[in-house]
């Protein structure tokens, strides 16, 4: 059984490329359009099996009885994603994203969750999906409905695992209504965006302290695109800088994914046995890389992230901040 559980949403990605963003009533042109495999629970789990191996992580989550779902599963289970606690609902379309990305690889997302939101509490119970949690050793929660993502932090909780929560949209219920389901988490990730939203307060790293007071004893990461991300917890905060990949001739394609990527390649480095500098340190340079790389599920494996974070540039700057 997967040592690690992903669950949250798999949709099928539209990604249209223009220059610019459209403002309110514009219309702009678009250079591109491709269409590719994504979600963020989906994307979550592939950038961690690309990391970990075959059969070493598993997705809990719902698609439609259509052909975009029976894709889904096939794509899945190709990248070494066990797809044993996925779920079809005869009813409903598989989930899709609409997004539109610039020049600079900027993005906005327009989702039809579809499927994804059919998922119940009811479904967690189910025999297949509580032995996965059983025999799981962590669990990543990334935005699936709220009250699946409460049972899923009571049962991983209360069986010892270690579980890794991005609320992502759920934010916008807001900290009081989602307080009980923060505190069960090990560790929180947010980018810049959710954490500020969730804090009530206007700066990221602002944010990531506050919530670490806020949620005594969870680990929070908070991802600040161009500018790294920081952690806290306990009174100890350590910000972690961006990287330069210009320096290797690479160039930003598309930074949606990136949060995804980031979550999965942590989870992974912690699985593996690594203390959490390093881990954040490493999902960062996954997360790095994925931006280079048009596709939503572009994602590094684990030979590309070692090979960059091995070369004398990366390796100096975590030495660096490291020590400091």
């Amino acid at each position: 059984m997967p040592r690690l559980l992903v669950c949250g949403a798999i949709n099928w990605d539209t990604t249209l490329f223009v220059d610019k963003l459209p403002t309110p009533g514009e219309e702009v042109k678009v250079n591109r359009a491709i269409t590719v495999p994504g979600g963020k629970g989906a994307n979550t789990a592939v950038a961690a099996a690309r990391i970990l191996g075959k059969n070493d992580v598993g997705m809990i989550g719902m698609v439609g009885s259509d052909e975009l779902g029976e894709r889904q599963r096939t794509i899945l289970t190709e990248e070494g994603v066990d797809v044993s606690c996925l779920s079809r609902h005869k009813d409903l379309l598989s989930g899709q994203a609409y997004i539109v990305v610039d020049s600079k690889g900027e993005n906005m997302i327009l989702t039809d969750r579809a499927a994804n939101k059919a998922m119940t509490p009811a479904a967690i119970n189910a025999e297949n999906i509580a032995t996965a949690i059983e025999r799981s050793r962590m669990m990543i929660i990334i935005d699936p409905p709220l009250p699946v993502a409460s049972e899923l932090a009571i049962h991983a909780s209360r069986g010892g695992k270690v579980v890794v929560l991005s609320p992502a949209t759920l934010v916008g219920h807001g900290f009081s209504a989602l307080e009980s389901h923060l505190r069960k988490a090990d560790y929180l990730i947010l980018n810049e965006h959710e954490a500020t939203s969730l804090a009530a307060v206007a700066n990221g790293s602002t944010a990531c302290e506050k919530l670490s007071r806020m949620l005594s004893g969870t680990r929070i990461i908070v991802t600040l695109g161009g500018a790294g991300c920081v952690t806290c917890h306990e009174g100890k905060n350590r910000t972690i800088p961006s990287l330069d990949f210009s320096l290797f001739g690479l160039k930003v394609a598309s930074t949606v994914g990136a949060g995804d990527t980031f979550g999965g390649a942590f989870a992974s480095f912690k699985l593996i046995g690594l203390a959490d500098l390093e881990a954040v340190f490493l999902a960062n340079v996954a997360a790095t890389l994925k931006i280079t790389k048009e596709n939503t599920r572009g994602s590094p494996t684990y030979e590309e992230i070692r090979k960059y974070a091995d070369s004398d540039v990366l390796r100096t700057t975590y030495d660096k901040f490291k020590v400091t």
